[in-house]
């Protein structure tokens, strides 16, 4: 109530509100729902200008850098002695002013070449060379998550396992794809080969390996892939288990950060974001293309 920048009024009737689940309303005295989206909402309207703040407790001409998800940050510079002397305390102080306090399970200064993890990822940095790759917690987490599915499914129709597999495969995937990955998807692929391979040996104890392999393996051009077909009432559809490493590798090209959607005069700059994959590409682009983009934006 005291540091979030609305009318006081609207804010104290919407976190009295309460919540709607499964029609049912439930009282806010006990907090906010686990995994719901207020949660992280709360948190930016809560956390904001801590960036102002950090960067105000270090004296002139040391620079710091300050990245925030949420409840989640980080703050980098170019000395420890910079982290310890004037950001700790300026964010405990800004914390301690809202309630709140570090994680002392989360929170520590460690150097760039030692790397550290953060929302899933780990950053490291080998010679001059900053490399980001997939967690080794989360990796192990997804290979965990998928040996599960597959036993459970283990006596149910193959279509059904490929329709459980197939979105936390994508979903999973697609999170990093930005990011130096292409090692840890083969290390996956390979890994969810393994377990659908033992899975329909105990299935099929008899069966030979080129009997499973026309079964359940599909070609697609020179690349095998697990699948099946089904035909029913004269239709045959097929079922294909998504491949991670042909997901590929799409570095992430960072946006502006003064870009602003609601602006018109950025229309272009989203226009282009959208519509052309490679920098090259740009002045290429028409005249007719441009107006459009700035009637779209």
């Amino acid at each position: 109530m005291e540091n979030i920048p609305i009318e006081k009024r609207i804010l104290l009737q919407w976190l009295k509100a309460g919540y709607v689940e499964n029609g049912f309303t439930y009282p806010t005295r006990k907090g906010v729902p686990q995994g719901g989206i207020i949660s992280p909402t709360l948190a930016n309207m809560t956390l904001d200008k801590l960036e102002k703040a950090v960067r105000q407790s270090v004296p002139y001409r040391s620079r710091v850098n300050f990245v925030r998800y949420a409840d989640d940050f980080i703050v980098t510079a170019k000395a420890k002695a910079i982290l310890e002397k004037y950001v700790i305390p300026a964010v405990k102080q800004f914390l301690e002013e809202r309630g709140l306090e570090l994680s002392k399970e989360k929170t520590k200064i460690t150097f760039i070449r030692d790397g550290f993890t953060f929302l899933g990822q780990t950053f490291r940095k080998h010679g001059n060379t900053l490399h980001i790759t997939p967690a080794k917690e989360g990796v192990l987490a997804l290979m965990r998550n998928i040996g599960t599915i597959i036993r459970k499914y283990v006596s149910v129709p193959i279509e059904a396992l490929i329709k459980k597999l197939n979105p936390v495969l994508r979903g999973w995937a697609n999170y990093h794809r930005h990011v130096v990955a292409s090692r840890t998807f083969s290390r996956v692929d390979d890994y969810v080969h393994k377990m659908l391979w033992n899975m329909l040996h105990r299935r099929h104890p008899k069966k030979s390996k080129g009997w499973l392999y026309r079964k359940y393996w599909l070609t697609s051009g020179k690349r095998w892939i697990f699948g099946i077909t089904i035909k029913s009432k004269g239709k045959v559809k097929q079922y294909k288990l998504v491949k991670i490493s042909s997901i590929g590798i799409r570095r992430h090209r960072k946006v502006k950060a003064d870009a602003n959607p609601y602006m018109p005069e950025y229309g272009r700059y989203f226009w282009i974001r959208r519509h052309i994959k490679e920098a090259k590409l740009l002045p290429e682009l028409s005249a007719v293309q441009m107006r459009t983009a700035a009637v779209r934006g």
